[in-house]
């Protein structure tokens, strides 16, 4: 990851933090709550907001959302909102599923 995209990424995740938990306080982290709200965030990044899920092929269905920001050439802000949890992290892009994180390997 570039360091320049490091940056830019760190420094909006707060940003997406407090936008997350407002919508988290108003019970709507649907994907399609999410969208709109991390797009004005976003800018002119790309957002990807997909339904949450768990186990070791991505089948079980969870309770909220996770979602992944491009930012620059390189870096991702990607987390999960549910309602009780907020994760947001700064990462790379993954190999297989871009600024949204793999499933785990079994």
């Amino acid at each position: 990851m570039a360091r320049e995209d490091r940056q830019v990424a760190t420094a909006r995740t707060q940003e997406v933090k407090a936008a997350l938990k407002t919508q988290q306080q108003r019970g709507r982290i649907s994907p399609g709550y999410l969208l709109p709200v991390l797009e004005d965030i976003a800018g002119p990044w790309r957002v990807e907001v997909s339904n949450r899920t768990t186990g070791t092929t991505a089948t079980v269905p969870a309770d909220g959302s996770v979602f992944g920001i491009y930012v620059g050439e390189s870096a991702c802000i990607s987390g999960a909102v549910s309602s009780s949890r907020i994760w947001v992290n700064v990462n790379g892009h993954f190999p297989e599923t871009g600024c949204i994180e793999p499933p785990p390997a079994h």
